[in-house]
């Protein structure tokens, strides 16, 4: 068998952001703030012409311009095998134009999108998120294009994070104000 392999070391930066909110509320306000698009309905959009392709992406993000495309419940694995009683979740979030812009000039870069966010509780009842930022991740492209649309993604991430926790402390937000918080969503 005929094998070649090639590594390619990069810098990866992780931004850990602790608030004083609890796990529960803080995601409720995370996911409000997020569509959803099932990976599977990405197959079938490449059966239909690219404007139609892009106004149904752009319909699946939230006010955020971010969308869930997958959940994963950690705790309930950790306490099933380990007994341990913890909250931890990770996010798999993006915006699949986004995700476009960058693939386009390297369909490598696909192997970082959509990113990840992490959600665990602490100790003092509180959070800590924790995503890597895609500009540090993608930086590896050397792609003036790529590293553009990457921070971009940097700042969508921080304004989510930032929204989702100042909407976590409130105890019920009203529906206008997830508008306003979130203005400028794409």
């Amino acid at each position: 068998m005929d094998r070649t392999t090639i590594d390619h070391p990069y810098r990866a930066v992780r931004r850990e952001l602790g608030f004083a909110v609890g796990h529960a509320d803080f995601t409720r306000a995370l996911e409000s703030l997020l569509g959803r698009i099932a990976p599977a309905s990405l197959v079938e959009l490449a059966r239909e012409p690219p404007e139609q392709v892009r106004e149904k992406l752009g319909r699946m993000v939230g006010v955020s311009g971010l969308a869930i495309f997958q959940r994963i419940d950690h705790a309930a694995v950790l306490k099933a095998l380990d007994g341990r009683d913890v909250v931890a979740t990770t996010y798999v979030l993006g915006n699949a134009l986004l995700a476009f812009e960058m693939t386009r000039h390297d369909p490598v870069a696909g192997l970082y999108l959509p990113p990840r966010l992490f959600v665990g509780g602490t100790a003092a009842r509180g959070v800590r998120v924790t995503y890597d930022l895609p500009s540090a991740t993608l930086a590896q492209f050397c792609s003036p294009q790529i590293s553009a649309v990457a921070s971009s993604l940097d700042a969508k991430l921080e304004k989510l994070v930032a929204v989702a926790a100042a909407l976590a402390t409130k105890t019920r937000p009203a529906r206008s104000s997830l508008s306003e918080a979130a203005s400028g969503r794409r």
